[in-house]
């Protein structure tokens, strides 16, 4: 399966897209190759694209008097896309950074806004991601303040299966809003490595 067709499959399971649509769509659709370190999005740019993840993992970060805080992380099979920036035409507050290697697809977010008048299901998929995205957001918030942090660690590791083998400790604990000594304890609780 190609870069593109993998946008279209994963698109097609959160709403069926016409043929039609879905030609439109892809001749949008550019290929974007990202180094470890190297940055999707920095903090006071302005976006204008949006972007699907196909390999490695992108974080989401604010930084406060020189301090970097995650916000989350985008793994493959999502969408790492600035929506606040984009939505409200104003810079970003956040940066989108590899921390690995990546693959991506981007395409422009006005050409794609400009299709629903022509392609109804492409307004749909969109309305969809965003329902899921607010959901996702919400949840974690709630879950950041109202559960302990051995309890966010374990939910942390059913969202992200797998990403605490590819990332550093410190980007977890960063995310968790602990410091990566607190994470040691909790992963030595639990019986783990590291």
């Amino acid at each position: 399966m190609g870069p593109y067709q993998a946008v279209c499959h994963h698109l097609n399971q959160i709403h069926p897209l016409t043929e039609e649509a879905w030609s439109d769509l892809e001749k949008l659709m550019q290929p974007l190759s990202l180094q470890r370190n190297e940055f999707l999005l920095q903090e006071g740019s302005r976006a204008q694209d949006c972007f699907f993840l196909l390999e490695g993992v992108v974080r989401v970060f604010y930084n406060k008097e020189g301090n970097e805080y995650n916000k989350t992380f985008f793994i493959p099979g999502m969408f790492p896309t600035p929506l606040t920036a984009l939505l409200t035409e104003a810079p970003s507050t956040l940066s989108f950074q590899a921390l690995t290697a990546c693959q991506l697809v981007r395409f422009s977010y006005q050409s794609f806004r400009a299709l629903f008048q022509t392609h109804r299901c492409l307004e749909s998929v969109f309305l969809a991601i965003m329902e899921h995205i607010w959901i996702q957001k919400e949840k974690h918030d709630i879950r950041m303040v109202t559960n302990d942090a051995t309890t966010n660690y374990l939910l942390f590791r059913e969202d992200y299966p797998d990403l605490e083998n590819q990332i550093p400790q410190y980007h977890i604990a960063s995310y968790l809003g602990i410091t990566p000594i607190q994470l040691s304890r909790i992963r030595a609780q639990l019986g783990q490595k590291g």
